[in-house]
């Protein structure tokens, strides 16, 4: 096999052939040597790697934050311009409070408050209908995939763009039972305690 001249390469290709190489390739030796004789270069790199991946997720979370504080705004104006239905209307109040403090506290950085990001996801993550009881809450939407039965069993998969706090306990409600899982807001979860956990 012919020999390769790592010295010619450059730092990220260093890298990509470092990942590629097998360790009993005859040029393994020459690509090792290559990295250690480059060793502060390689450090720095690293460095810098690490950091444009935090800034990627820590940008990722912000948007998650936008999103927050919007979903916060959409349901104050439907809570004014919409129907009012006795108290029930007034069940999103917490919600809405719930959504723009979450959505500051990512914006702004402010790590130990992410718990509070990460509790409002978690309300949105199942949703579920038994009879009376039926509850929901989305914030801008959601991806869901539920499981539905009343006289049979069946499988479903939505894609909702709406936002909706909805828990009832009266007689008037669907006698349909279902749960769903918003895989959206799972996603959005693990990105929170990921970065917060980083971060720490």
């Amino acid at each position: 096999m012919i020999k390769v001249d790592y010295a010619q390469y450059t730092l990220e290709e260093l890298m990509e052939a470092q990942q590629h190489i097998s360790t009993d390739s005859e040029n393994y030796p020459a690509l090792m040597a290559e990295i250690r004789a480059r060793q502060e270069e390689v450090d720095i790199y690293e460095q810098q790697q690490v950091k444009a991946s935090f800034h990627s997720a820590e940008m990722r979370v912000k948007v998650i934050g936008y999103v927050q504080l919007l979903a916060a705004l959409v349901m104050t104006v439907g809570l004014i311009i919409g129907p009012f239905e006795s108290g029930w209307s007034l069940i999103s109040l917490p919600f809405i409070v719930l959504s723009a403090a979450a959505g500051y506290t990512v914006i702004s950085e402010q790590v130990r408050w992410y718990w509070l990001s990460i509790l409002n996801q978690g309300l949105q993550l199942v949703s579920f209908s038994f009879g009376v009881l039926n509850y929901k809450y989305t914030g801008l939407g959601g991806i869901q995939i539920g499981f539905t039965w009343l006289t049979e069993f069946k499988l479903s998969f939505g894609i909702l763009l709406s936002s909706t706090v909805r828990v009832t306990g009266h007689t008037e409600a669907l006698a349909e039972n279902a749960v769903h899982i918003d895989v959206l807001a799972l996603v959005f979860i693990l990105a929170l305690l990921t970065l917060r956990e980083r971060q720490q």
